[in-house]
């Protein structure tokens, strides 16, 4: 049976915790996981009262067009353990000391510090990647403890964080004029000479 007076209208939020600073987010899982390719990866999920989740993903840095050099690639490896110990100290209050020779090492006793004991609630920021998707972000501070007053937050949004998501024009291919709605002309065919103007 169908009743405009019992009809019910279901809003939903989505899935995906909505861009910008977000507050009262604790933390839902950590992972080491491994692609089907054999690629090593460490996954931090991070979820808010609704349900809604922000992923962060951290991959092995290798030399590539802009990592040429093994300075490069200390410097970028110094970074992302940068971001993960400020997740730890944002979620955990601190961290332990560690010095580890590999990628793999370095996010299984990562995946461990977060297992360790309790996590307090963080104001974390959330942006879109350029395809469109929420992450966490990954420049700057992105993540504190909700004990910092709003008003001492040192997390701010930048130019370069997309808050809006990227819009993408369709890829139209442009149209063949000759074989839409044409008639091939053959020597056996009426070539039309009666519809000319004189």
């Amino acid at each position: 049976m169908y009743s405009t007076k019992t009809a019910t209208t279901v809003v939903s939020e989505g899935n995906y915790m909505p861009v910008g600073i977000n507050e009262n987010i604790t933390l839902k899982e950590v992972n080491v996981k491994k692609t089907d390719n054999g690629r090593d990866f460490l996954e931090i999920v991070f979820e808010n009262e609704q349900g809604q989740t922000a992923t962060m993903t951290e991959w092995k840095n290798e030399k590539n067009m802009w990592i040429k050099t093994d300075a490069d690639l200390q410097a970028r490896d110094d970074q992302q353990f940068g971001r993960i110990l400020q997740v730890l100290d944002a979620v955990k209050g601190g961290h332990n000391d560690f010095e580890g020779s590999s990628f793999v090492d370095m996010i299984n006793w990562a995946k461990e510090q977060f297992a360790d004991g309790d996590n307090d609630p963080v104001r974390l920021k959330v942006n879109f990647d350029k395809k469109g998707y929420t992450r966490v972000s990954s420049y700057g501070v992105f993540i504190e403890p909700m004990s910092v007053a709003k008003e001492e937050s040192q997390i701010k949004l930048w130019k370069s964080d997309l808050l809006e998501r990227p819009i993408k024009a369709d890829d139209e291919k442009p149209k063949d004029p000759l074989t839409e709605n044409s008639t091939p002309v053959t020597a056996d065919s009426n070539t039309g000479a009666d519809d000319l103007p004189f």
